[in-house]
């Protein structure tokens, strides 16, 4: 199933004018968070735990379906696949709502462990450019998120 989907992500990368299923969203979204989490280098138990609550709580999945969204996710790590694929799914498919909710998600997760790593805030803001946002909407929702 996972082979499915991301090759229908790498489809619409390529271009391809394809609807994209909610599942397919969600799964783009998620490798971005696993993505900021593995930033840099430590991806604890917190941080993961951060994950599958945030992605919980957006996507209105219960515990189990979060769960098994970020241990896709994270399956999706282990494939040869830049992250560009996902970013360009979140850019085409989400409404700009939708995509500064995303970049507030990779916030939460970037800060779970109270500590911000220069490659995650570098991360972070490159991926706001990369989904159609600017440095300022990165910002705004940075404040968003540590006020959640």
């Amino acid at each position: 199933m996972l082979e499915k989907i991301v090759e229908k992500l790498k489809k619409l990368s390529q271009g391809a004018n394809q609807p994209v299923s909610e599942e397919a969203k969600r799964l783009a979204a998620a490798a971005l968070l696993i993505e900021a989490a593995r930033r840099d280098s430590d991806f604890a138990d917190s941080e993961r735990a951060t994950v599958v609550r945030v992605v919980g709580e957006n996507f209105h999945l219960n515990a189990e379906d979060a769960q098994h969204l970020v241990t896709m996710a994270e399956e999706r790590q282990k494939l040869p696949y830049g992250e560009s694929i996902f970013t360009r799914t979140v850019e085409s498919s989400f409404s700009e709502a939708e995509r500064k909710e995303v970049l507030q998600m990779i916030w939460k997760v970037a800060l779970a462990d109270g500590h911000l790593d220069r490659l995650e805030d570098i991360m972070v803001h490159r991926v706001a450019v990369e989904i159609g946002l600017t440095a300022a909407d990165a910002d705004a929702a940075r404040k968003i998120a540590e006020a959640s």
